[in-house]
């Protein structure tokens, strides 16, 4: 074999082996994107957690934080996870719902007594039969839910009655 077809072999060697390696080895980059201001805590763990992810994965995952509706508002965010713009979103649920209406109940107003409730509702079946909905109708995957407290209602007349 001549140094010729040598060096030709070895670069295609090379080549291909950097091919096939690339990506199975390559950092997996993705984009985490939510409405909060970079002081509130929500974006602040969002920061702690692409780190934390980082170092036990050896890097492998490089997550990269947006946050104060750079990409986009809530509807926006919801939807750029079915057009693949973002990877990772804070949504509230009723954002969320107005892609699997059935999801709306977790949001409304007194439907929770407590947080004793709530923690009950997140681990309950029917919670879990909602977020299995929506998963199937949208291929994205609820992993948490945000307690924010009692909820109230606002009006121009007194409301008397249930």
């Amino acid at each position: 074999m001549s140094v010729w077809t040598r060096c030709l072999t070895l670069t295609g060697a090379i080549i291909l082996a950097a091919v096939l390696a690339g990506p199975a080895s390559a950092q997996i980059k993705l984009k985490w994107a939510h409405v909060y201001e970079i002081t509130e805590p929500f974006h602040t763990e969002a920061l702690w957690a692409a780190s934390e992810i980082r170092k036990r994965t050896n890097g492998k995952f490089d997550i990269e934080v947006f946050p104060a509706s750079r990409l986009g508002n809530e509807n926006q965010l919801n939807e750029g996870l079915g057009h693949g713009t973002v990877d990772i979103v804070y949504v509230g649920i009723n954002f969320a719902a107005a892609t699997y209406k059935p999801l709306g109940i977790t949001g409304a107003p007194f439907m929770l007594r407590d947080f004793e409730h709530w923690k009950a509702y997140r681990a309950s079946k029917l919670f879990a039969d909602l977020t299995k909905g929506y998963e199937d109708k949208t291929r994205h995957k609820i992993v948490a839910l945000t307690y924010y407290g009692q909820r109230h209602v606002t009006a121009n007349k007194p409301i008397t009655k249930t």
